[in-house]
């Protein structure tokens, strides 16, 4: 039977080989993912309740929004999650304007320490006075 949502993909799909699952942090989402809709359905012997239970595990295995890198992560988290139908669509660019928030408010505490380092060097810099021969 054929998705109800063109962007979702089936249980067996997740598991050939995804060059996005070479980000450790959607392979988690997406192992959260799969371990979710697998244990639903073999719970109820059926899948209509596994895909929200499913989408539920993978948003809460998406990286803090602490660090660039973690960032960086979170949007790779966002576009798979797009793909399984674990994130809709509608909700997907809240989640990214979050991400870039996160982004810029990083990178100025990143100029900030980088000043607060400058001018400690600054404070620290002892001229050597020359002797007068």
């Amino acid at each position: 039977m054929a998705s109800e949502n063109p962007t979702e993909i089936t249980v067996d799909a997740l598991d050939k080989s995804s060059p996005a699952l070479a980000n450790p942090a959607v392979a988690r989402c997406c192992k959260a993912w799969k371990r979710a809709y697998r244990a639903k359905y073999d719970e109820n012997g059926f899948a209509w309740s596994a895909p929200s239970e499913a989408a539920e595990a993978f948003r809460a295995a998406m990286p803090s929004l602490t660090s660039r890198e973690n960032c960086r992560d979170f949007i790779a988290c966002v576009a798979q999650g797009m793909l399984l139908g674990a994130i809709a669509e509608k909700n997907a660019g809240k989640l990214l304007y979050a991400a870039q928030i996160a982004l810029s408010s990083v990178a100025s505490e990143e100029r900030s320490q980088k000043n607060i380092n400058r001018a400690k060097k600054t404070l620290d810099f002892e001229p050597k006075h020359r002797e007068k021969p």
